[in-house]
């Protein structure tokens, strides 16, 4: 039951980060409000573009694996996954001797695990809307700004004068852009969070 209150509530939240983000008006006026703040900050007079996108962006990034490092038990994600990697090598072994039983066996204890497993990412789904909190305000402003800079274009190695608002794909280039230049962060800041949590001791 909780888990089912908890994925509706996470799908109304999305239906409303939707309707936020392509309705004009209220776009507008929450980018406003995060206008007022952040475009001191990380407008640059709308000069550097992707300098805004990027480091914009990078708030969404640090505060969402901040709340995820310490909501996450990352011993309880170790066991799991020592235990689904122990179970696998099991089963491998068990299908390439043809031990029916064993085989029996490990499917039933495979039930167990997917459970779990199920279990976990029900935790971590739990997260999502908290991420669309922090998300939504700050791409709306994203977007309004893009809006209003005269420097429609960005340059890659690959091609010259890229437009910020096309869409190659299911997203406009400025939020693939924005993907490509989070990747390393991303990775950067889980490094760094592991490696606090690794070295914390032990109570």
């Amino acid at each position: 039951m909780a888990k089912q209150q908890s994925s509706m509530g996470f799908f109304l939240l999305l239906m409303i980060s939707m309707l936020i983000i392509f309705d004009p008006r209220i776009r507008t006026a929450l980018g406003e409000a995060v206008g007022a703040i952040f475009f001191p900050i990380f407008g640059f007079n709308y000069k550097y573009p992707v300098l805004t996108i990027f480091l914009a962006g990078s708030i969404v990034i640090t505060i969402s694996a901040i709340i995820r490092h310490v909501t996450v038990d990352w011993l309880e994600m170790a066991k799991m996954q020592h235990m689904v990697s122990h179970f696998q090598k099991k089963y491998r072994e068990a299908m390439k001797s043809q031990n029916k039983y064993m085989i029996k066996k490990m499917q039933k204890m495979q039930v167990d695990i997917m459970k779990m497993q199920s279990e976990v990412s029900s935790k971590q789904m739990r997260l999502m809307p908290i991420t669309l909190l922090i998300f939504v305000p700050i791409f709306t402003w994203i977007w309004d700004f893009l809006m209003a800079t005269p420097h429609y274009y960005f340059d890659t190695p690959w091609h010259i004068h890229v437009s910020f608002f096309d869409n190659p794909v299911l997203f406009p280039n400025w939020i693939l852009l924005y993907m490509l230049l989070s990747i390393p962060l991303t990775q950067v800041i889980q490094s760094i969070l592991r490696l606090k949590w690794k070295r914390k001791p032990s109570l």
